[in-house]
């Protein structure tokens, strides 16, 4: 029982000095506190860009590089470089532009270009 008493009446001394402190705040230079606000520059964003490379059975080599920022990919293939927007999906990878199409799913890569597979490692 004492504990307790001596417990509600330390938090109740807490409580009546933190309320003291900040009424003498309030009391300075007309309601002003003492904080200093200093302000930053904002830093700039820096893309997130991660790479990737494949092999198929065949030897034939894709290179990938993901803006995951920018939702852009671009990929390398036979000397080619092919620039895609992210396509939103339900699962899996999946980018897009007026001809071409990458999809991945399950570790299952596959490239088109106009509806005809040009790639695919599986």
């Amino acid at each position: 029982m004492t504990t307790k008493l001596l417990a509600f009446l330390v938090m109740i001394s807490l409580i009546l000095v933190s309320c003291s402190r900040n009424k003498s705040n309030e009391g300075q230079a007309g309601g002003r506190s003492d904080t200093t606000v200093q302000s930053s520059a904002p830093k700039p964003v820096t893309d997130e860009i991660v790479t990737s490379s494949v092999t198929n059975k065949d030897g034939i080599k894709l290179d990938m590089i993901y803006n995951n920022t920018k939702r852009t990919a671009t990929f390398k293939l036979n000397g080619e470089t092919i620039e895609m927007k992210q396509d939103t999906t339900a699962s899996g990878i999946r980018y897009s532009n007026k001809n071409y199409l990458y999809s991945e799913w399950h570790g299952q890569i596959e490239l088109k270009k106009d509806g005809k597979t040009i790639y695919k490692n599986y």
